[in-house]
């Protein structure tokens, strides 16, 4: 694992924006800002669900939570290993040594392939992270040669702190504040803008918890704008047991362009996972639409998911859909 020249800090800017979540922290860490005119309301879901786009909508919303938890294959963050090696502003600020005795930090680098990152903000100690703390990152199509290249702003404040942020044992609350912020990989790129609170909770290490929450984030990827309100998500990893135990929860309501309305999405048995590389072995999560239409993803077993689409939202399944986490994903992600 790679922890030098600040990668984390830009692997950690791509876990909020790179499609791969509440579900998807078996198979491989936003609110305000963007997203106004894109017809999500505060009065209720407008997308009814129905028989054929109950699959399509539990695929938008299993892919929606995965681009806000993400932990890509091979790909390096701060969830797994939640270390002061792993804080990614640390990394940062420990990038540019010359910045650290000014007031305000300001200092620009090149990134190892290609493009730049330039620092600003202030820090009240520079040996350290206090809360008030603001540090803000522009990236100019930062390339380090790691299959990403980053293009945007990410700007931090330190909301609060407990602990030594430079031992495993602590906890860190961070206001950021994404604006254009695009990741490209393979071709491919997604993009971000809002704001979000971001909670690293070590205190009981090796067992961490990581929480974002907020009232409106908009990314875009895979040719699909989606924009998620009022979100709360958790991710709670034991790496003190063998194999490392998964437990997430998620809830909030999200705009598709791509359905053409909004659902409201809620978790009603705990996602969990065991191990690095396996997929859920129990959850669900109810997706509510208009009219009391509803979907439940119900994770049968590591190898069966089961979608119940309910028309009515009577109780009464009016269609049943056997498939596996992998193929809800492709419904989307190709």
């Amino acid at each position: 694992m790679n922890t030098t020249n600040g990668k984390l800090y830009r692997s950690s800017a791509v876990s909020l924006l790179v499609a791969a979540g509440i579900l998807t922290v078996v198979v491989a860490g936003c609110g305000g800002g963007g997203g106004g005119g894109d017809g999500t309301t505060d009065t209720g879901p407008t997308l009814a669900i129905t028989i054929e786009n109950g699959e399509a909508a539990a695929a938008t919303v299993a892919t929606g939570l995965m681009t806000m938890f993400e932990i890509p294959e091979g790909a390096v963050g701060p969830i797994l290993e939640p270390t002061a090696d792993n804080l990614p502003v640390l990394q940062n600020i420990g990038k540019i040594p010359a910045t650290l005795a000014q007031a305000p930090v300001q200092g620009t680098e090149s990134c190892d392939a290609s493009g730049t990152i330039s620092l600003s903000g202030n820090l009240a100690d520079p040996t350290t992270l206090t809360e008030g703390d603001t540090v803000t990152a522009d990236f100019e199509n930062c390339d380090d040669g790691d299959g990403f290249v980053i293009d945007g702003r990410l700007a931090l404040t330190v909301a609060a702190i407990q602990g030594d942020v430079f031992s495993d044992v602590f906890l860190i609350t961070l206001n950021m504040v994404l604006t254009d912020l695009t990741v490209t990989s393979g071709g491919e790129s997604s993009s971000g803008d809002g704001r979000l609170t971001y909670t690293l909770d070590t205190l009981a290490y090796p067992a961490s918890l990581t929480r974002l929450s907020g009232t409106e984030l908009r990314v875009v990827a895979a040719g699909e704008a989606v924009t998620f309100r009022n979100f709360d998500q958790t991710l709670e990893v034991d790496a003190g047991i063998v194999p490392t135990s998964y437990a997430a929860d998620a809830s909030g309501r999200l705009h598709s362009s791509v359905l053409g309305g909004s659902i409201d999405y809620g978790t009603v048995v705990t996602v969990q996972a065991s191990g690095d590389d396996n997929p859920p072995y129990i959850g669900e999560i109810l997706l509510s639409g208009a009219d009391s239409s509803e979907v439940r993803i119900v994770v049968v077993s590591e190898e069966v998911v089961r979608l119940e689409i309910d028309l009515e939202g009577d109780g009464e399944v009016d269609e049943f859909i056997d498939t596996t986490w992998a193929a809800l994903i492709g419904e989307l992600i190709g």
